[in-house]
């Protein structure tokens, strides 16, 4: 769990871990160097599954979060940002599908989606992926659509091997800094989605890239490009004029969608994103 300023959400988010059954597990926070009173929270924890870092200085955010993976020591990893939640049952799940599916590299389950005041919507989420499917079918709806087809870290389970293999998690680009990594992941086996929703995404007015949109949508387009031209991939040249097309309606009704959510009242739908490109 990487996490920076995380107290408004941060209890929640740490007891939705403590509270999973049917396996075991260590919770290891990497603590940007919050100023806030997250490591007053953390320090109220007394559970010997909980293992606290803090860094010196506070890091750019994908370095957060590939210390927080390398920090852990598990076979099995799940990246749990300190405002979401996971659902019961999350981690058993995943981890018992991992274990009997060697040529499965990723685990990716639905999710729901909770605002500030945990007012829920959903299930929602992988549109058209339920089940098994090719890192190449999730790489060309990526290329095309630049809509992020898998989810975000809580919904996704990987082998600690696969991820060290690969070259951890992916920095340039900070918004789709998962999905770089799912695609990385997805050259080693294929992606196996479920039904269940088994983590809870919040949004909200203050999310991160609902502040930073432009830059956003502009480093989700350069990952489109770069996977538009990954030979790995073996994606075509229709691929590409398809997502000069595809890309920009997604992302209007992408804002249309946020705009119109948005204006709901307290506790109705929000939407938002925080570190990771738009869901479907």
């Amino acid at each position: 769990m990487p996490v920076y300023q995380g107290e408004p959400h941060l209890r929640a988010a740490l007891d939705s871990v403590f509270e999973q059954r049917g396996v075991d597990f260590e919770l290891v926070v990497v603590d940007n160097a919050s100023t806030d009173g997250t490591a007053q929270i953390l320090a109220s924890y007394d559970d010997p599954r909980l293992r606290v870092v803090r860094q010196a200085e506070t890091v750019p955010l994908t370095a957060n979060f590939a210390a927080a993976v390398a920090a852990s020591r598990g076979d099995l990893v799940k990246v749990l940002c300190a405002d979401d939640l996971l659902l019961p049952g999350a981690l058993a799940s995943q981890a018992q599908l991992l274990s009997q599916h060697r040529d499965i590299s990723l685990v990716a389950s639905r999710r729901v989606l909770i605002d500030d005041h945990d007012a829920r919507i959903g299930p929602v989420g992988l549109r058209g992926f339920l089940g098994r499917h090719s890192g190449r079918r999730v790489a060309r709806r990526f290329a095309r659509w630049g809509i992020n087809p898998i989810g975000e870290p809580a919904c996704v389970m990987f082998r600690r091997a696969d991820y060290d293999a690969v070259g951890g998690w992916g920095a340039d680009l900070a918004y789709p800094s998962d999905m770089i990594t799912w695609l990385r992941l997805l050259r080693r086996g294929d992606l196996l989605g479920q039904n269940e929703a088994l983590a809870a995404f919040r949004i909200g007015h203050a999310a991160h890239s609902q502040r930073n949109e432009k830059r956003n949508e502009k480093e989700n387009r350069e990952l489109m490009r770069r996977t538009i031209g990954d030979p790995a991939w073996g994606l075509a040249t229709r691929d590409r004029l398809i997502s000069k097309v595809a890309s920009p309606v997604a992302w209007w009704a992408w804002g249309v969608r946020r705009r119109i959510m948005f204006r709901l009242p307290q506790g109705a739908r929000r939407a938002g994103a925080k570190s990771t490109t738009p869901a479907r």
